[in-house]
């Protein structure tokens, strides 16, 4: 059974040592008691957030914000992420009413670091001996034990990154939103995408390809001109914008970002999270092939109703292009957790991009796997391995 946070000492502080609570509780207990702590509230609750986001095994909260004060001058936190790859490379700074709040990271690969933060933070500069807070973040009543007493040259690195440490803007940006329109079109849909994914801190970046009829499915010329066309244009998003790059797809536009991922082992550009809608890849597509080195999350909009889908792999016209299918109508084959897929009657070719599925489909999708990339980090690194030693040379 979790034990509850202690009463403070004599001197308005939690007593020595690592005490361990619920986010609810902390957020109760030290984000309420005055209308100074209340302008914390959501700050700290973006803490949270943002920790679980990343994946982070363990966060610690100190400084004079887990006292009695009514006025709490600062927030020290600390993040601990399972790998160092996994720590955030920029620092921005955030104020909070004129308050500091201060976010360091380490990683549990490092653990003499991790538990020099540690401790730094439960004693201060000057070696207070005062308790601080670990928010257990996935209810595994996991508290932390500092394995490592700090020796003098290790503590004196951790303390001056502690003296010198930096305001942290935890409101990153969600990522670079690409969308790929289908053919007759120049996605006029883009129109309701763009305002809801900018509002919502995307960077959006409509790939065009001009209204371009049918017959390019008969061209197999054609289509990969448009395929080389967007091959330069992702390269040069990804080396313009900074972010992981994320996908709606629809149409032909899901045959053009199925042919980019299928003509490289390890492609350039990696996706994030793909959106696809009136499919017609085919449901064959090899997609635990594309898992963690081409892309990470999937959601396909089967749409049984959908009346340009429908007639795909029945014209012997389409030729031998083996990408072609009828995956938004039928589904893919392929059962795999990164793939989800959802099947709506009521969708049909050119219906389904809308503000209702937008708002509360698509983009709470795109924001739940924002930090897919970082989750798929280990499967990457075997896969490229393992081409690596089939190869003997590096892509």
């Amino acid at each position: 059974m979790k034990k509850k946070l202690p009463d403070f000492n004599t001197e308005g502080v939690l007593p020595a040592g690592i005490h361990l609570c619920s986010g609810e509780e902390f957020i109760e207990r030290f984000c309420k008691a005055s209308t100074e702590r209340q302008s914390f509230l959501k700050p700290v609750a973006d803490i949270l957030d943002y920790s679980k986001m990343r994946n982070a095994r363990y966060l610690f909260i100190g400084g004079s914000f887990v006292s009695n004060k009514e006025k709490p001058n600062d927030l020290d936190v600390v993040i601990v992420f399972s790998k160092s790859e996994f720590i955030p490379q920029r620092s921005e700074r955030l104020a909070i009413e004129g308050r500091k709040l201060d976010v360091m990271f380490c990683a549990l690969d490092d653990r003499k670091i991790a538990d020099a933060f540690v401790y730094l933070l439960a004693n201060g500069r000057y070696g207070r001996n005062s308790g601080l807070v670990q928010v257990d973040l996935y209810d595994q009543n996991d508290e932390w034990q500092i394995r490592h007493e700090p020796d003098e040259e290790t503590y004196e690195i951790v303390k001056r990154v502690y003296v010198n440490r930096s305001y942290i803007d935890l409101n990153e940006p969600e990522g670079i939103l690409v969308t790929i329109h289908g053919l007759m079109s120049n996605g006029m849909w883009n129109s309701e995408i763009a305002p809801i994914a900018s509002s919502q801190g995307w960077t959006f970046a409509p790939f065009t390809y001009g209204f371009t009829s049918p017959d390019i499915l008969l061209n197999g010329s054609k289509r990969k001109e448009v395929v080389d066309s967007f091959r330069d244009w992702i390269y040069e998003i990804k080396e313009k914008y900074e972010g992981e790059i994320s996908v709606i797809a629809h149409s032909f536009g899901t045959y053009i970002l199925g042919a980019y991922m299928d003509g490289f082992e390890i492609p350039p550009v990696e996706f994030n999270s793909v959106i696809l809608t009136g499919s017609i890849l085919n449901r064959d597509y090899d997609w635990d092939s594309a898992r963690a080195i081409k892309v990470c999350r999937v959601l396909n909009e089967v749409a049984p109703n959908d009346e340009w889908v429908t007639w795909m792999p029945n014209k012997n016209w389409l030729g031998k292009d083996k990408l072609f299918g009828t995956s938004g109508v039928d589904g893919f084959t392929q059962e795999i957790d990164i793939l989800t897929e959802s099947n709506n009657k009521i969708f049909a070719h050119n219906n389904v991009i809308k503000k209702d599925v937008i708002t509360q489909k698509w983009m709470p999708f795109l924001s739940a796997n924002k930090y897919a990339y970082c989750s798929e980090y280990e499967l990457r690194n075997r896969k490229a391995f393992a081409l690596y030693d089939k190869k003997g040379k590096w892509f």
